[in-house]
């Protein structure tokens, strides 16, 4: 019996060591009892290996100097004046950020974020609207910036969604030309070893296709006569891509689009798309410019109207978010942003909250964070943007504290749950031996930023 007693002892010092000590010296990535695995799709939810519903909270980043550092050049100085290592090096200070839960900006807490929406900037891959398409670009940022930080990333929790800063010439998306460069791209990033079915990657296939072809003329506003077929003509478009993207062997998760700006989706459960592996959910833009502001009645009709059928068939990732009071003197492109706090931020937060299955990665660091010494843009190091700002309301506290609360309801880490910890990424990066890459090349600090700022 005492001996007995001995075990029960060790037992019950085991039982308040282990979920604080990683078995096997494993690391338990992001906030303290974050399951870090495999995600997919069964009904409605993105679930977790174990089954469990799980919605990620996160940030748009496009991979562009102009996105990133910016007219600082603290990572350039840091990495021999290559633009490629700089990015990558600022990419992994803000992820570091993102994901740091100690107590920041005078609260109790920190950032609880576990999503990026990673563009392939066009700086990269050339602006296909203006004729620039650069496939090599495309190919040597891959490798020298989306790989490593896809390994980076796993080891801080974060989901990598990866998009295309791809431009539609006169918003034609469903070109021949365009599908093609669709599916040499996205063939080429799903036959990658370390992004073809990759725990902590998903694929968002189109950024805002805004007009289909159909019976003779361009369209795809919901309203129009002829809407079902232009969403059938889109729905023939993503699905050659998907079939590219499964020819290789890839079940990533994927996020496909609506038509107008990523934001009528009403036919998407009555005509599907196909997917043999009927893993994939829609990818959705949510603006108060599009229309309701901080009017709640009106932003529950546009989610009722375009968003809840495909709500309620799969899950959904609003890839794109902003709001902030507009100011005399801002851009006019900024009252796509127009929203307050107390008006667009909580409805759309009852919206989602209700839903229960909307991830969300905030359109961008730019408006999350303010500059400073490392970036002209959004340094890593900065305060929330515009913060304590009262004529703003902007969004980045707001969703600051939800983002946190958002990570009180996520499935918690057990000691049954192998999810609970991971081991460490890789190091080295995996290529493709049977294509050739571009070497990444030395470029000088960047040129003078478009005049468009904060516009795609």
């Amino acid at each position: 019996m005492k001996k007995l007693g001995m075990v029960c002892k060790i037992v019950l010092i085991l039982a308040f060591l282990l979920p604080v000590t990683p078995v096997f010296q494993q690391r338990i990535d992001a906030w303290t009892g974050m399951p870090m695995g495999k995600l997919h799709v069964k009904g409605n939810q993105l679930v977790n290996n174990s089954g469990q519903p799980v919605v990620l909270s996160g940030w748009h980043q496009p991979s562009g100097a102009y996105w990133t550092y910016q007219n600082s050049n603290y990572y350039l100085k840091l990495n021999g004046n290559n633009r490629h290592a700089a990015t990558l090096a600022y990419l992994k200070d803000i992820t570091d950020t993102f994901t740091d839960t100690r107590p920041k900006y005078g609260s109790s807490h920190g950032w609880n974020m576990n999503q990026i929406r990673l563009f392939i900037d066009r700086e990269d891959m050339g602006d296909v609207a203006a004729g620039s398409y650069n496939f090599a670009g495309l190919q040597a940022a891959t490798q020298n910036v989306i790989i490593p930080y896809i390994n980076y990333a796993k080891t801080k929790g974060i989901y990598v969604t990866i998009g295309l800063d791809f431009t539609l010439a006169n918003d034609e998306a469903t070109t021949q030309s365009n599908l093609d460069k669709f599916n040499q791209i996205w063939g080429y990033l799903a036959s990658q070893s370390a992004i073809k079915s990759a725990d902590n990657v998903m694929f968002e296939l189109i950024n805002e296709p805004i007009k289909s072809y159909a019976n003779g003329h361009w369209g795809g506003y919901a309203g129009e006569n002829d809407f079902l077929d232009h969403w059938n003509d889109l729905r023939r478009f993503q699905n050659s891509i998907i079939s590219t993207i499964r020819s290789k062997g890839a079940d990533n998760v994927i996020w496909a689009a609506g038509l107008g700006y990523n934001q009528f989706y009403s036919l998407t459960a009555k005509h599907p798309l196909t997917d043999p592996l009927n893993n994939y959910g829609y990818a959705v833009h949510w603006y108060p410019g599009y229309g309701a502001y901080d009017n709640k009645d009106i932003l529950q009709s546009q989610w009722n109207s375009n968003i809840k059928a495909a709500a309620q068939a799969y899950p959904i990732n609003m890839t794109e978010f902003t709001w902030f009071k507009t100011q005399p003197g801002d851009s006019e492109y900024w009252n796509l942003f127009n929203g307050s706090n107390d008006g667009f931020g909580k409805n759309t937060k009852s919206i989602f909250t209700a839903a229960g299955n909307v991830s969300m990665t905030a359109h961008m660091n730019g408006f999350l964070l303010e500059p400073g010494t490392r970036s002209s843009f959004a340094d890593p190091t900065a305060g929330l943007k515009w913060d304590g700002n009262a004529s703003r309301q902007a969004m980045a506290r707001f969703l600051f504290d939800w983002y946190y609360e958002r990570a009180q309801a996520y499935p918690r880490a057990t000691l049954q749950n192998s999810e609970s910890a991971t081991a460490d990424a890789p190091t080295d990066t995996s290529i493709d031996e049977t294509t050739d890459i571009p070497t990444d090349e030395t470029t000088d600090a960047p040129t003078e930023a478009p005049t468009n700022a904060l516009s795609e």
